[in-house]
């Protein structure tokens, strides 16, 4: 899979540090824990919609 729709195909390995890195700082490390919680639950439930909107286009045809 690639990440072209996110425009992200070029962004090496010190770049993702550096946004990390960052991130890091911002956030502190009490919250980052949440954080990811937080971005599984929204991903979880992306995916399951998505799964939900391709069975009502295969029940369409």
């Amino acid at each position: 899979m690639t990440l072209a729709f996110l425009m992200l195909e070029n962004i090496s390995g010190w770049e993702i540090f550096i946004i990390v890195l960052v991130i890091y700082i911002f956030f502190g490390p009490r919250s980052l824990p949440k954080f990811y919680q937080n971005m599984k639950k929204a991903l979880a439930q992306f995916q399951d919609s998505l799964k939900e909107v391709q069975r009502e286009l295969h029940k369409k045809e």
